[in-house]
């Protein structure tokens, strides 16, 4: 073998391409480190040459040189914390692009440098993933939504007071609850709080099980790539490449649990992708209803067609009553299209249906589609159920709990053989406790939103019977042997009924107004 020696200087050869380097604002001979705090500002070259930092392998990356000699200074500068958040700051990968978005819905690249969130005015992180990655953008750049795939908003880390045990075991009558919650951010080397009663402090269990500093939850409900109609997006099959997550698409529905889990897994694998959990849900609406959210009743999104990012003109009078009444009205639009009684997302009024009560905030979590979400009650050898009978069920293997219903007999299981998959590692769903009725409350998960917003109900809207929770009167219906899954949020049609606190009981089968929602731990 011939051997070479030779050595690097410290930067590029003068005939080829030259750096200098500005790090807030005084020079220097060497790039900060990943884990200094720096972040990259700008970079600027001569010869028309493109400088970019590439933020996977930690390094300079020059594009477009045509001549020799090109010469470029790149700038760094100390990044922008907010305190309030106490270290539990947004974590972003080279494919999370920071946006800010502003007050007409246009969405711009963030400065790392400069305020680009603020907690303490309700203003959230968010970040994009772009349809054509290859595309640079500078700091306060325009990006064009047809450039957008898929909108995240920042839930960090927190620990709350507990305000309600949630220990309901029945029924009795609702109560007028609503309260701010109390809410202090920490990161995740704080040693965690494990409260259990009224007044004592927990860690919210959202975060506890990735052991991260916070959380990027989609903005709106999961969309279908491509699909030009209602019935477009209803495909059941687990598609990642068809994910998109922005305003003004259809919402994907007709989809079984399985197949929504798996195309949530599979889309970011590298940022842990996957469905949204039962307590992630309660993480975000906890978080909407401390001193950092709108802490009102987010306004439901009521576009029949099941567009996203959507918010109804006026609050309903009514729960649902199945007929589309003035109390409670809903209706169709095309995309992107105001109603009489809808308007979307770039319609600066639409931002009542946000979380924050600003375009900061996370969309759809009231009304749009039912969201089903990875919490399922467990059988009584404490496994996680598939689903009601092989006709209504997740595709999971496990118990089917409800074997007669007007019908002959079904199997007890799914199984493998029956063209099942196994459950994914517990970090990735909630187990809720057996039970043959849907009163017993106590079964929840502190943190979840569920039992924590009793007492509950029934009520009688004409010939609807409503189950209802004393915070804004949501749908409040646990889960149970002939429905053990959760879905959240409530549809278009439900009216009083649909909130971000609102819960329902549900199969895991295909459904035609069942959607889903993605989160990127990391």
């Amino acid at each position: 073998f011939d051997v070479i020696k030779g050595s690097v200087p410290e930067y590029m050869s003068d005939y080829d391409v030259k750096l200098s380097l500005m790090i807030d604002g005084v020079e220097s001979k060497s790039f900060p480190t990943r884990d200094s705090g720096k972040v990259f500002l700008r970079a600027e070259c001569d010869k028309g040459a493109t400088g970019v930092w590439d933020y996977e392998h930690w390094a300079p990356l020059v594009l477009n040189t045509t001549e020799t000699r090109t010469k470029c200074k790149y700038q760094f500068v100390s990044k922008y914390f907010d305190s309030t958040l106490n270290g539990a700051d947004p974590v972003l990968s080279e494919r999370l692009i920071p946006v800010i978005i502003d007050n007409n819905g246009e969405v711009k690249k963030a400065d790392l440098g400069s305020e680009w969130y603020n907690y303490q005015e309700k203003t959230w992180a968010n970040a994009v993933i772009l349809e054509d990655e290859s595309v640079v953008y500078q700091n306060n750049e325009v990006i064009p939504e047809s450039n957008i795939e898929s909108y995240f908003v920042w839930i960090p880390r927190y620990r709350y007071k507990i305000f309600n045990e949630g220990n309901y075991e029945g029924l009795t009558s609702v109560e007028k609850k609503e309260q701010m919650i109390e809410i202090e951010f920490e990161n995740k080397d704080k040693v965690v709080s494990n409260g259990n009663r009224v007044g004592e402090w927990l860690t919210h269990p959202a975060f506890t099980s990735f052991n991260t500093n916070g959380m990027w939850v989609g903005k709106f409900e999961t969309g279908y790539q491509g699909a030009k109609s209602t019935q477009e997006a209803e495909i059941n099959g687990a598609y990642s490449s068809k994910v998109v997550i922005k305003p003004n698409v259809y919402s994907w529905r007709k989809i079984q649990v399985s197949h929504a889990f798996i195309a949530s897994y599979d889309y970011q694998r590298d940022l842990d992708s996957h469905m949204m959990k039962n307590t992630e849900w309660g993480a975000v609406a906890y978080l909407s209803h401390s001193a950092y959210g709108s802490q009102t009743s987010v306004r439901f999104n009521n576009n029949s067609s099941h567009l996203t990012g959507y918010a109804s003109n006026s609050e309903p009078s009514c729960g649902y009553t199945a007929t589309n009444e003035e109390c409670n009205k809903y209706e169709s639009t095309n995309l992107g299209v105001d109603g009489a009684y809808t308007m979307n997302y770039n319609n600066n009024r639409s931002v009542v249906a946000s979380t924050t009560g600003n375009y900061s905030g996370v969309y759809d979590m009231s009304g749009g589609s039912w969201e089903i979400v990875m919490g399922v009650m467990v059988d009584q050898n404490g496994k996680p159920a598939s689903g009601r009978n092989d006709k209504f069920h997740s595709n999971f293997i496990g118990a089917l709990l409800y074997t007669q219903d007007g019908e002959d007999i079904h199997k007890l299981n799914w199984s493998g053989s029956d063209g099942g998959i196994l459950f994914p590692e517990e970090k990735y769903y909630d187990r809720y406790g057996y039970a043959e009725d849907d009163e017993h409350y106590n079964r929840r998960v502190l943190g979840d939103a569920t039992g924590e917003m009793g007492p509950f109900a029934n009520v009688t809207y004409g010939t609807q019977t409503r189950r209802i929770g004393s915070w804004y009167q949501d749908d409040s219906w646990f889960v149970v042997t002939w429905a053990p899954w959760f879905a959240r949020g409530a549809s278009y049609d439900r009216g009083l009924d649909a909130g971000v606190f609102a819960f329902y009981q549900t199969y895991g089968h295909i459904s035609t107004n069942v959607s889903f929602r993605i989160v990127l731990s990391f």
